[in-house]
């Protein structure tokens, strides 16, 4: 065009300035609303999961218009944000759309004083014009392109954002892998505080050993620290102060994969897979032979209830374990946990949803499963953890009474005000019921 006519060539091109103005205006508007929608969809997408997932309670409070409400509002703000979104676009397409249409009307006021002057024909400035009319839809995609970019660079920032994250707990340089065996656990004088709350102290000088085919008990008042003692073994927080060693080798030397092998995590919030029993069962090792996949279900007196189901291990587990009862959940993740055949066993509160008897079967198999293992067993129940070979009584970060239990109850302090309120009234119900029976 430029080659054709000069002056007409300059007088088409001057959209362009208006135009890349435009684009970057609207690339930063976009890129903006972008970000602010994609916060939106993931409250909104939040809220239906917590509606889906919590539907039974939902439904047991009667909320059903409260939730729906909630959800009308975190929709219709996203769609505000939407309709925001494409105004901005439309509007940006027009005025660049405009502003070349503007050009072409100077071309033509232009090449008609060329024509009235003699200097160009009618067909000269017709091709020019065809020209521009090509130039027409690559203007019109400069728009969308515009948009195109600021959701790619702004779901781009969000998702790198992810992929970039440094975690707090890694490998050390030279951390060594180390094959599960049996291994002597030792906390040596721990602290820790959460890095969101640095100034207050969840444990404090906390110090313990467990061996193989030993038990440590650990009982305390919610919010003790009883779980964050759990949490810090596998290494999902580094101790503030003082250190954790799996056979003499503090764990944070050791590969976060193979110190995750030796230790087994049994919490009483389980999760479940949407997959069959047996490959919930096998999950830390998929290649397992059959019979340990039973052996463990024994173990975890869960065995005879798969027997029943229609398809038996091979009978699918609905989402999250929902099929499942809470004591079954519990178990399924009990059994778990000894496929893996770790050194160290921790049954955070693990057998919290499970009746007494059932409970007192599973202990009975595990000491067998587990005569090899260093086992902390963490439980507001005395009754789980009275065979240990020491219990912990922990208050507000401390261990404040440690012996075993006929040693806790000789000190009458606070383990014999638990066990006072928890055990002796069922022991004297038990007795009166006998007395009268005689």
């Amino acid at each position: 065009m430029i080659r054709a006519n000069l002056l007409l060539g300059l007088t088409s091109l001057s959209f362009v300035p208006f135009v890349g103005w435009r684009a970057i205006v609207a690339r930063l508007k976009l890129r903006s609303n972008w970000l602010a929608m994609q916060d939106k969809m993931s409250i909104l997408t939040k809220v239906m999961d917590e509606n889906l997932s919590g539907i039974r309670v939902v439904r047991a409070f009667a909320s059903q218009k409260y939730e729906m409400k909630k959800y009308d509002r975190a929709s219709d703000e996203a769609m505000h944000l939407f309709n925001k979104q494409i105004t901005t676009r439309v509007s940006n397409g027009t005025m660049m759309t405009f502003a070349f249409f503007v050009a072409m009307g100077f071309v033509l006021w232009i090449g008609g004083q060329q024509i009235i002057a003699g200097t160009m024909t009618v067909g000269e400035l017709t091709s020019f014009l065809a020209f521009m009319s090509i130039l027409q839809q690559p203007v019109r995609q400069i728009g969308m392109m515009v948009n195109s970019y600021a959701r790619a660079s702004s779901t781009g920032q969000r998702l790198f954002d992810v992929l970039d994250l440094v975690p707090d707990v890694r490998d050390a340089q030279g951390a060594q892998a180390v094959a599960p065996s049996e291994s002597v656990l030792r906390f040596e004088h721990v602290s820790f505080a959460f890095p969101s709350a640095a100034s207050v102290s969840v444990l404090q000088d906390i110090s313990f050993e467990a061996r193989p085919g030993h038990t440590i008990g650990i009982v305390g008042p919610p919010g003790s620290g009883k779980s964050t003692i759990a949490q810090l073994i596998p290494r999902f927080y580094d101790p503030g102060s003082g250190r954790i060693t799996l056979n003499g080798v503090d764990i944070r030397s050791i590969q976060l994969e193979s110190l995750r092998r030796m230790v087994s995590l049994v919490q009483q919030n389980t999760f479940l897979f949407t997959a069959s029993v047996e490959n919930n069962v096998s999950y830390g090792d998929p290649w397992a032979e059959y019979e340990r996949i039973i052996g463990a279900t024994q173990s975890a007196q869960l065995h005879d209830y798969i027997k029943r189901l229609p398809k038996g291990y091979d009978s699918m587990i609905g989402e999250q374990g929902v099929s499942l009862s809470g004591g079954q959940r519990q178990r399924l993740s009990i059994a778990r946990s000894i496929m893996l055949q770790s050194g160290v066993v921790i049954f955070d509160d693990s057998t919290a949803s499970i009746d007494t008897v059932t409970e007192q079967h599973i202990r009975n198999a595990l000491k067998a499963a587990s005569k090899n293992c260093a086992t902390l067993i963490i439980s507001h129940r005395l009754s789980s953890l009275m065979h240990a070979d020491e219990i912990l009584f922990i208050r507000e970060g401390r261990i404040v009474e440690r012996g075993s239990h006929e040693e806790l109850l000789a000190e009458g302090s606070h383990y014999r005000e638990l066990y006072e309120l928890q055990v002796r009234p069922i022991e004297d119900s038990f007795l009166a019921a006998s007395h009268q029976e005689s």
